[in-house]
């Protein structure tokens, strides 16, 4: 059996895509690959929404952009933004960078997505472990696209507070009710159109490893 530690560091998240149609055979072997992700007590509890019609991942696009825009704003105001683009030296880039985020387009990219597959858990089988399970899901979700050549990118912030999530929920008429339907993310997918830098700086395994208890970053030695 191959290492699939090839996959996993090669990934990366793509947010611009071509305008060619992922196959079904491919969307298939996606969601196939979500579906044997592991569960707490086989609950199984994800649902799956396919959307290719251009006007719905418009929807879902204006949406992101004003839930992102609106906390990104926020961040903006407490100078936490600019913080994070300092290194940025040119005055003109660093601004558009930093309008690129604080007015919410970072976010808005899903909408030219040749597809959004939205992933949400039913509360009513195994509640306590849908945010897990549907977590497991996606990741498979993301390696089998990158496997397949295609590129994927999860996206959460647009549906993290209460309220997008509700309206994320009404243009994809999942029912509303509170105990009924988590939405936990959705996946824009497609052929990449951009060549992003890879690998991104990752923080050294020892800097994140302890041996037996906090703070013990020695290994111990076993006979």
């Amino acid at each position: 059996m191959g290492d699939i530690i090839d996959v996993i560091t090669s990934r990366k998240s793509i947010r611009r895509y071509k305008p060619d149609p992922v196959p079904d055979e491919m969307i298939d072997r996606i969601l196939e690959a979500a579906r044997w992700a592991p569960t707490g007590e086989n609950y199984q509890p994800w649902r799956f929404i396919v959307v290719r019609d251009p006007e719905t991942k418009n929807k879902i696009g204006r949406l992101a952009k004003l839930g992102s825009g609106s906390r990104m704003t926020a961040w903006y105001c407490l100078g936490e933004m600019q913080e994070r683009f300092e290194k940025i030296k040119d005055p003109e880039k660093k601004a558009e960078v930093l309008r690129f985020m604080y007015s919410g387009e970072v976010s808005e990219f899903a909408k030219h997505a040749p597809l959004i597959i939205a992933v949400i858990g039913t509360l009513m089988e195994g509640s306590v472990d849908v945010p897990y399970d549907i977590s497991a899901a996606v990741e498979n979700m993301l390696l089998e696209a990158h496997s397949l050549g295609l590129g994927a990118c999860w996206v959460h912030g647009p549906v993290a507070s209460t309220r997008d999530a509700k309206k994320f929920k009404e243009i994809l008429k999942i029912p509303t009710g509170m105990g009924e339907y988590k939405v936990i993310a959705y996946v824009a997918i497609g052929w990449p159109a951009e060549q992003r830098k890879h690998p991104r700086p990752k923080k050294a395994l020892e800097d994140m490893v302890y041996w037996e208890e906090y703070g013990r970053k020695e290994r111990p030695k076993y006979e």
